[in-house]
């Protein structure tokens, strides 16, 4: 049972994840999609090295390796915390006029 629901926690964190990295221009499907795929590998290197630092500040300090899929829900809560962010500048930036 525990299983079961760290693997939909993962898999919802994940959907959580792409929704808020997704750009969306409205009758432009093409541009939303180059928008998203841009944005997510813009931020990906970024995203990247703060969990290897959160692994090694991990590893630091319990002398324990950490195992894949904790991992991935350090990267995820990074990048939806980044994703957000970021979301709201570009909406913002987008609807300034001018």
């Amino acid at each position: 049972m525990r299983k079961i629901r760290e693997t939909l926690t993962l898999t919802a964190l994940i959907g959580v994840y792409l929704i808020c990295s997704t750009r969306y221009f409205p009758g432009r499907p093409a541009e939303s999609l180059l928008a998203t795929l841009t944005e997510l590998l813009t931020v990906a290197p970024f995203l990247v090295g703060a969990t290897l630092i959160a692994r090694s500040l991990v590893h630091r300090f319990s002398g324990q390796q950490l195992p894949w899929p904790p991992l991935l829900r350090i990267y995820l809560t990074l990048g939806l915390t980044v994703e957000f962010f970021l979301g709201i500048y570009h909406y913002l930036q987008i609807n300034q006029g001018g």
